[in-house]
């Protein structure tokens, strides 16, 4: 009598064992399910803040390069003034007027990358590209003989004895 009493008892333990199982991994499923869920939030948050970081690095070294473009072109335009006035004094009036224009361009554009955002300056420039593809492409050309001159003419580096350029001067 005992073993049908155990044998009826068998079966429904196993279907409450297996119930209860079957209750422990949805409910396990769904923990895990959450916690990946909350696990790719943050992830996706913390690329957010990282990306926000390195946007703002990227637009204040921006800026900093604008203004030290512009601070360059301002040189730039008068060394230009200044061959204009050397020019106008050797009677070749139309080279002088032509380095005067340039001078004068130079230096509007220096006095805009001083004033204005990085992206209003991209964008004028993008359309002066647009709208006078000639006059950007010289003005590239001058620019890159210039640079050329001016590298040229600057006195070449020292380094310290026994040092090879690049290295610290530590053995």
């Amino acid at each position: 009598m005992q073993s049908e009493k155990d044998q009826d008892r068998k079966p429904t333990d196993f279907a409450k064992a297996k119930n209860e199982v079957s209750d422990r991994v949805k409910n396990e499923t769904q923990s895990a399910g959450e916690a990946l869920n909350d696990a790719r939030e943050e992830v996706a948050r913390r690329a957010a803040d990282y990306t926000s970081e390195v946007q703002e690095a990227l637009s204040e070294r921006a800026q900093e390069t604008q203004r030290d473009l512009g601070s360059s072109l301002a040189a730039f335009g008068g060394a230009l003034r200044a061959a204009s006035d050397h020019l106008a004094n050797g009677d070749q009036k139309s080279a002088s007027n032509f380095m005067r224009d340039a001078a004068d361009g130079l230096e509007r554009l220096s006095s805009s990358l001083k004033e204005k955002p990085f992206g209003e300056v991209l964008e004028d420039v993008q359309n002066f590209g647009h709208q006078n593809p000639g006059i950007l492409i010289a003005g590239s050309v001058l620019a890159g003989l210039a640079l050329g001159r001016f590298m040229k003419a600057s006195p070449p580096q020292t380094h310290p004895r026994g040092s090879a350029p690049g290295s610290r001067g530590t053995k």
